[in-house]
């Protein structure tokens, strides 16, 4: 393997240009070990030793038997020519190790494979974070003359100035020349740029440590980072062992590939030497289960989850669009590159999207052009920031609630209410000129929620204070309420506000479609049926015979007034979709369907035949709205006239039918 002396530093000034780079988290390391030479025709083996240079690797022999053309590549029926091996896993071979895609294995490409030969004789593997540093140091050299007025082969401050260098290279921009200066001689060289683009795209540490070897292997630097290092770069044994779990003799196995013994204190130029290091391409041989050469979406599965949208974000290293991935490709993802807590970035602003300069987790010059080159491919639609459908970040930020207010001619009014993102309950007035919601602002809890009334034909909006789930009256000139801890109760919607308790212990009232009833929640577990008229109240399910021992809000009655469809929560854990009468002495409790992935928020259509709510079905991405059948056995469908790449919950539809109102957020 390379160490930090002339040899290490000798492929990155043009005498090898192609490394392969680091390593996979799983959960243990991947390592392939030696094997006996798998040749075209018998070779002495291979002596151990320290790498050597690619004419006079022990494979060239076996390359140069195999080139029946003598060409100095192998085509495909030629690298077939090797024995001992099955052909699938040679074809695997030759299209994996085709780095260049010229479907031909060059001598260079063929001592890389890493069966068949002793670790230390692998040949060196192309790296594309390692091109991406070669590109930019051309780019550089190319116009170094130009920019050095005096030629002397240095850019002085002035002349670092006018060239605008840092500009050239994306993540680099607020630099200054001081980060270049590297020897503080106050001039930069070209190989003091290069040494910056190193650093900046995480080839090498700051220390001048380099994060890869010539195999493949890729210092795990963010377990290093992790431990805490002293003032002086040092980590303790016992901050070590704390690190590994806390067990000494899991230390003690790992701890002698990092110091010798009776050392307390390890550096990391020694702890990039030890075992802590993975191989991407061990792990990619052990992924690819249909050896094909490739990883699909469903190989990458054992990769660690970095959240939600893990494998969306993976398409912006799917650098063909062909839907799976080359070595090349794998090479390049974050999971390889443990040189940073990749999927801890932060919002700093709380504005619901990661901006380039909250996409950085090291200070100063270290890995600040990787970060960038991430950040570009992870920004998918290219507008300057990852969304949370891009990347998965940590942010307290709420998108606001959007009412979507759809009518029977296709037209959609969208209303938001900005000083309350966390919006629910929509119910459209009888007169469909108004929604009614509940909503919180920013860092408030649902208990101090307020009722909002907002206009389908202006801006308007009345906030009537403290309240939840509200719901409209019949004519349209009440509202029905809740609040936290005080019951339910009704008020006017217009004119005189005074409000009347209904009952203290209620929850979640609701008026019936004729204007005769309500009906609200008691005891968590019950319904009780209110006349408007005799202030008759009544339960729906016998005293302490209800097969519930939760009944959530947002429930819906039917438009005869005559039952109710509601989530309901059993002893036994079981969720139901259910429906009961609401006059006789018999509920005649139906249970719908399986309410597990339903969401509470119901709409019975003014037909009477279809009931409305939103799921998230298993291995959805999104919740969306469906229907059903209120009488039927067939299970639900999703509802086709509403936007498929947002999240669509809280159905309310007029009693005319003319217009469909639920909550959209991204």
């Amino acid at each position: 393997m390379f160490s930090t002396n002339q040899s290490a530093d000798s492929r990155f000034d043009g005498r090898f240009k192609r490394v392969v780079l680091g390593a996979v988290v799983l959960t243990g390391l991947v390592t392939i070990g030696a094997a006996q030479p798998l040749r075209c025709q018998a070779q002495p083996a291979p002596a151990a030793g320290v790498v050597v240079p690619l004419a006079e690797n022990p494979l060239a022999a076996e390359f140069a038997a195999c080139d029946a053309d003598r060409d100095g590549a192998l085509t495909e029926e030629e690298y077939l020519k090797r024995v001992g091996r099955e052909k699938a896993l040679l074809l695997r071979e030759f299209r994996m190790f085709d780095l260049d895609g010229d479907r031909r294995i060059s001598l260079a490409e063929f001592v890389t494979v890493p069966l068949g030969q002793a670790e230390e004789l692998r040949g060196t593997l192309a790296d594309p974070v390692v091109g991406l540093v070669e590109t930019k140091r051309e780019r550089l050299a190319k116009g170094w003359k130009g920019w050095d007025r005096n030629g002397d082969d240095m850019l002085s401050a002035d002349e670092f100035q006018a060239a605008a260098i840092p500009s050239l290279v994306p993540g680099l921009e607020s630099t200054g020349f001081r980060d270049w200066d590297l020897n503080r001689d106050g001039k930069v060289s070209l190989k003091e740029a290069a040494r910056v683009l190193e650093i900046a795209y995480g080839v090498r540490m700051p220390g001048g440590e380099l994060a890869r070897d010539h195999i493949g292997r890729v210092v795990d630097v963010r377990m290093f980072h992790n431990m805490g290092p002293d003032d002086n770069g040092k980590v303790r044994r016992e901050v070590y062992i704390k690190a590994l779990g806390g067990s000494p003799d899991v230390a003690e196995k790992w701890f002698p590939t990092i110091n010798k013994p009776g050392n307390e204190l390890f550096s990391f130029a020694e702890f990039a030497t030890s075992s802590h290091r993975t191989d991407p391409v061990g792990t990619f041989l052990n992924l690819d289960i249909d050896q094909d050469g490739r990883l699909s979406r469903k190989e990458l599965e054992s990769l660690p989850a970095w959240g939600p949208a893990e494998f969306n974000w993976l398409d912006g290293f799917d650098d063909d669009r062909d839907g799976v991935y080359s070595l090349r490709e794998f090479l390049l993802i974050p999971h390889v590159n443990l040189l940073a807590m990749w999927h801890t970035a932060t919002d700093e602003d709380d504005d619901g999207a990661l901006q380039p300069d909250e996409f950085r987790f090291r200070p100063g010059v270290e890995l600040a052009a990787l970060s960038a080159e991430y950040f570009r491919r992870l920004d998918v639609n290219h507008d300057g920031s990852l969304s949370l459908d891009e990347y998965p970040f940590t942010t307290t930020h709420v998108p606001p609630n959007e009412i979507h207010v759809q009518s029977a001619d296709g037209k959609t009014v969208i209303i938001a209410i900005p000083d309350y993102p966390n919006i629910f309950s929509p119910e459209i007035s009888p007169d469909g000129k108004w929604v009614a919601v509940d909503g919180w602002r920013r860092g408030q809890s649902n208990v101090a929620a307020h009722l909002l009334i907002a206009s389908v034909e202006t801006d308007e909006v009345r906030d009537l204070g403290i309240g939840c789930i509200p719901q409209w009256s019949a004519d349209g000139k009440k509202i029905g309420f809740s609040r936290y801890g005080r019951g339910v109760f009704i008020r006017n919607f217009e004119g005189n506000a005074d409000e009347q308790s209904i009952d203290p212990l209620g929850w979640a009232i609701e008026f019936s479609p004729d204007g005769k009833q309500t009906a609200y929640v008691k005891g968590g577990n019950n319904f009780v049926i209110h006349d408007l008229a005799t202030n008759e109240k009544r339960p729906v399910f016998p005293d302490g015979q209800s097969p519930y021992s939760y009944i959530e809000h947002n429930f819906t009655w039917s438009p005869d007034s005559r039952r109710i469809c509601f989530k309901g929560h059993r002893p036994n854990e079981g969720v139901d979709v259910g429906i009961v009468n609401t006059s006789g002495g018999d509920p005649k409790l139906r249970v719908l369907c399986d309410a597990r992935d339903v969401s509470s928020d119901f709409s019975w259509l003014p037909d009477g035949k279809r009931l409305m709510f939103a799921r998230h079905p298993e291995g959805a991405a999104r919740t969306q709205i469906f229907e059903i059948d209120s009488d039927g056995e067939k299970p639900s469908v999703r509802y086709p006239k509403q936007p498929p790449g947002r999240n669509n919950i809280c159905v309310s539809w007029s009693r005319d039918g003319k217009t469909f109102v639920y909550l959209s957020m991204k």
